[in-house]
């Protein structure tokens, strides 16, 4: 007699250390992003020192000097991140088609033929979770590229005299 329960801890504990590698490469990504978004302001800042330091010193504010910045490359993160959202989408796609056996599917389910061409049928597919963190990560990009900014040149502009 075997034991089933032997194998489904084991998968339970790769299906953990799966989930906390994609967890991992998440927050890699994120680092390597507000390091980008660091680097592209201060760039910014430098080519236009002169006339920052010049409005700076006529009493133009830091939040308002930040929110242009910070604007600009919040939109551009926005955009980055539904692009990246749109390009993702086919592999996501075709990675849960791949798995949909190994899903919790009743036996009429797998029986039952598919029509690929129903947006029903690949919203049984794609796990849900899957499709929010999808509509999640361009707002996220968004808001992680305006908190940078808005750091970053608030830090620079306490440095000025």
């Amino acid at each position: 007699m075997e034991h089933d329960s032997v194998w489904s801890d084991r998968l339970a504990a790769l299906a953990a250390s799966l989930q906390a590698c994609a967890l991992l490469a998440v927050l890699i990504v994120m680092t390597v992003a507000v390091c980008v978004a660091m680097a592209a302001t201060r760039a910014g800042l430098q080519t236009r020192r002169q006339a920052i330091a010049l409005i700076h010193s006529l009493g133009a504010m830091d939040s308002y000097i930040a929110g242009r910045f910070a604007s600009r490359v919040g939109l551009l993160a926005l955009v980055g991140g539904l692009g990246g959202s749109i390009a993702a989408l086919p592999m996501l796609l075709a990675m849960s088609h791949l798995a949909a056996p190994f899903s919790a599917m009743t036996d009429a389910q797998a029986v039952a033929p598919m029509d690929w061409h129903s947006p029903r049928a690949w919203a049984d597919i794609v796990p849900h979770a899957l499709l929010w963190m999808l509509l999640a990560l361009p707002p996220a990009a968004g808001i992680t590229g305006w908190i940078t900014t808005q750091l970053t040149v608030r830090a620079w502009l306490r440095r000025l005299p």
